[in-house]
């Protein structure tokens, strides 16, 4: 009894095992990098299976939307055989996306067992489906939104109170503040915004710039002016037009290693300066009313805007002309986005004049610019004067040719019309003996008729006489 008992416990394990064994599921699962992909651009699936046991052997096939996605990469069909070291594998599709609209994806399994042999169970198809669309439709989808919810200054108040649809603040600070930090808050999380944060300050006015860029690329741009009060401002006038001196000198940048960092008295105060002391420059800063700083040749009272250029060996700033050249005149030109003073020849030989002061050697001269190569040389006198007596030479030259030509056409012209008289000569000598010959046979016929004539007479005597007898 106990045997057959045994037996029979023995033989549902047997089956309850092999019901255990033969229901282990294989799952599958498809994942893309992206749900939503633009026309012209890639996706890629990632198929997965997985099981408690170790994979043996499948049989698949991944099938697709051909209207609307393009294969770059992976298999189609295949039936991979594992190594019994794996309960997990994946397999990568690329595409590429070629027309609007839904597109979908299927896994198919025909055939899934384990290391073991036995059959796993899985689902015959397993599907996912993105969306495609066109660049328009994806841009139209942007968040236009380009506002700022908040803005402020820590420790200040703004004026007027901000608004988001106020683009223009202004704020008035003691002269010994030299930082603020802005801070701002966007509308909208897609947006983003350039200009908050720390901003140093000089004496005067300084523009703040605080820049909302929408998803769709539209900005806002949200302006601050911070003005730094000055302590007595020195002011000074220059072509008309009122500027403050610079008295602060981390608010001035020495243009180039020609000058050295000094002092000059202005209204009995210390300002700082650069000077050359090859040229005997000294360079101050005059801020204008819009808070812009530019360094100014002082000179006893006497202001200038410094303007120098800049070349591949040399640097040069404008200076005076002694003597303008014969046949140049006056004009103007710009050279790196300044203008100044320049001479053009009358003879447009796209070349300029302009006087400047070598700021390394100190030298004046009067200089020949190019503006197409934008280069510049000393200018040669002497070699305008051979170039003027090529000129004449040539000009002397084309008077000889003109001459010569004038004289050969004049020569042409003579025998030509001694040829066409010779000619004329010739045909009325023609004419003549042809008139003479004719004149001779004119007459031979008259004295032939009168001879005709005669006979004819004699005969008609003959005949009357003879009709008498």
């Amino acid at each position: 009894m106990k045997k057959i008992l045994y037996f029979v416990v023995t033989l549902v394990m047997f089956f309850t095992t092999s019901l255990i064994v033969n229901a282990a599921s294989l799952k599958v699962t498809i994942s893309s990098n992206s749900n939503k992909v633009v026309v012209g651009n890639t996706v890629t699936y990632t198929v997965t299976l997985s099981s408690g046991e170790y994979l043996g052997s499948l049989r698949y096939n991944f099938g697709y939307d051909e209207s609307k996605l393009t294969l770059l990469s992976g298999t189609l069909n295949a039936a991979p055989v594992f190594d019994g070291t794996k309960k997990s594998v994946s397999y990568t599709f690329k595409f590429r996306a070629k027309a609007s609209g839904t597109a979908n994806v299927n896994f198919n399994i025909y055939e899934a067992v384990d290391w073991n042999a036995n059959n796993f169970s899985f689902n015959g198809t397993t599907s996912k489906s993105i969306s495609i669309i066109t660049q328009s439709q994806l841009e139209s989808s942007y968040s236009k939104n380009n506002y700022l919810s908040k803005l402020g200054i820590d420790g200040y108040n703004l004026e007027p109170q901000f608004n988001k649809n106020t683009l223009e603040y202004s704020l008035s600070v003691e002269n010994d503040i030299r930082n603020i930090n802005v801070t701002g808050t966007k509308e909208d999380s897609k947006s983003t915004v350039t200009g908050l944060g720390s901003h140093d300050l000089v004496e005067g006015l300084n523009k703040i710039d605080v820049i909302v860029t929408a998803q769709n690329g539209s900005s806002k741009t949200y302006v601050i002016n911070v003005t730094v009060k000055e302590l007595t401002p020195i002011v000074v006038e220059v072509d008309g037009k009122n500027y403050s001196v610079v008295r602060k000198k981390e608010q001035i940048e020495k243009p180039n290693s020609n000058y050295e960092e000094t002092v000059v008295k202005i209204n009995e105060e210390d300002i700082p300066a650069f000077i050359n002391n090859v040229t005997n420059t000294t360079l101050v800063g005059l801020k204008d009313e819009d808070g812009t700083i530019n360094l100014y040749i002082y000179d006893n009272g006497n202001y200038k805007k410094y303007k120098e250029y800049a070349f591949e060996s040399i640097i040069i700033t404008e200076a005076s002309v002694d003597e303008i050249p014969e046949g140049y005149k006056e004009t103007s030109i710009k050279i790196n986005d300044e203008e100044i003073k320049a001479y053009e020849s009358e003879d447009e030989n796209n070349y300029y004049l302009v006087g400047a002061t070598n700021i390394s050697t100190g030298e004046k001269n009067l200089y020949q610019y190019n503006p197409k190569e934008n280069t510049i040389q000393i200018f040669n006198s002497s070699l305008l004067t051979k170039i003027d007596n090529l000129k004449c030479e040539n000009e002397n030259y084309i008077y000889i040719i003109i001459g010569l030509g004038t004289l050969l056409i004049i020569t042409y012209l003579a025998i030509l019309v001694s040829c066409i008289k010779k000619k004329k000569k010739v045909k009325n000598s023609k004419r003549r003996r042809i008139n003479d010959t004719n004149n001779e046979k004119i007459l031979e016929n008259d004295k032939e008729v009168d001879s005709n004539d005669e006979k004819d007479d004699k005969m008609e005597e003959d005949i009357s006489r003879k009709k008498k007898k």
